[in-house]
């Protein structure tokens, strides 16, 4: 069976050097007739490429696309504006990229929401590890004032800034408001 002498073939090839693998014996015809094979050769249509056509193709919307972005900017804008002591907010997908903020001059929003989503994902590590349940929140303390992270739904955390001089019972009650205006513009 020619089957079983390629197989002897080959697997003496791994074993022995090139060199040491001697040439199959000319067959003959009554050898030939007993080692066919029947094959159906089926012929393949030539295939002609066409350039893609871009402008076909229909590509789902982003869900940033599907909120309505200046409504919560503007949410955020009277938030910072209207609270005491409140220097400024980002809207952030869990993803870390921004929906909307109101950030004070120098701070670069898209590493402000990637921070703010790195922040949330290990706060919510730690709150499973140490057996604390979801976390509400996520305060960080510094000299010169608060970062506290609030979740709006499973579709943003906000991210809010204010000074060391802010009364934590009244930002904290402020906060709850404010993702009670923004959580509905959300879904």
């Amino acid at each position: 069976m020619a089957l079983g002498r390629i197989l002897k073939l080959l697997m003496g090839g791994f074993q022995q050097s090139p060199s040491e693998i001697l040439p199959e014996p000319q067959k003959t015809e009554s050898d030939i007739k007993s080692d066919e094979v029947e094959a159906t050769v089926i012929p393949t249509p030539a295939i002609e490429l066409q350039p893609l056509d871009l402008t076909a193709i229909e590509l789902p919307t982003p869900k940033q696309d599907m909120i309505n972005i200046s409504m919560l900017q503007q949410e955020l804008q009277n938030f910072v504006t209207g609270a005491s002591d409140v220097q400024g907010a980002a809207l952030v997908s869990p993803d870390g990229l921004a929906l909307a903020s109101v950030l004070p001059g120098g701070m670069d929003e898209e590493r402000t929401a990637a921070m703010s989503a790195s922040m949330l994902s290990l706060g919510e590590r730690i709150g499973r590890e140490l057996a604390r349940g979801n976390v509400e929140r996520i305060v960080v303390e510094g000299e010169k004032g608060y970062g506290v992270l609030i979740g709006c739904g499973s579709e943003a955390v906000l991210l809010v800034l204010a000074s060391a001089a802010v009364k934590q019972g009244i930002l904290f009650l402020e906060l709850k408001r404010v993702v009670a205006r923004i959580a509905p513009l959300l879904a």
